[in-house]
């Protein structure tokens, strides 16, 4: 990732993508369709990372590996680091990364707790 346009553009991308799936298949709302596609482009990106850590080629860069996991792919880069035992010896990264998934697991809280007043302001 060369720099944080490109990560953003990537982002909308996903967004998009998201919006045109859920014309294709109604019954899965967008947002699932985000975190679905947002994950496997993390687990690929973490992937790709522990290739090129392997044949000591240029590597991606650890803030784009923290955007796109705090983007929405959490699970993704869970799922990347114990399947591939990528970077989980850098405690930096590890706390980083530990600080994104309580993150989500609060807001995934707090959208499960609060949905019917979420729904009323939407209304």
């Amino acid at each position: 990732m060369c720099c944080n346009g490109l990560k953003i553009l990537l982002m909308f991308s996903f967004t998009a993508l998201s919006f045109v799936l859920n014309n294709f298949f109604p019954n899965i709302p967008v947002i699932l369709w985000y975190i679905g596609s947002i994950n496997v482009f993390t687990f690929l990106l973490f992937s790709i990372d522990k290739l090129q850590a392997i044949k000591t080629r240029k590597r991606v860069p650890e803030n784009s590996l923290h955007f796109f996991s705090f983007a929405g792919g959490f699970l993704g880069a869970i799922l990347a680091m114990i399947l591939t035992r990528h970077k989980i010896n850098k405690k930096n990264f590890l706390f980083t990364q530990a600080l994104i998934l309580i993150f989500w697991i609060a807001a995934i809280y707090f959208l499960n707790t609060n949905q019917d007043k979420i729904q009323g302001l939407l209304n």
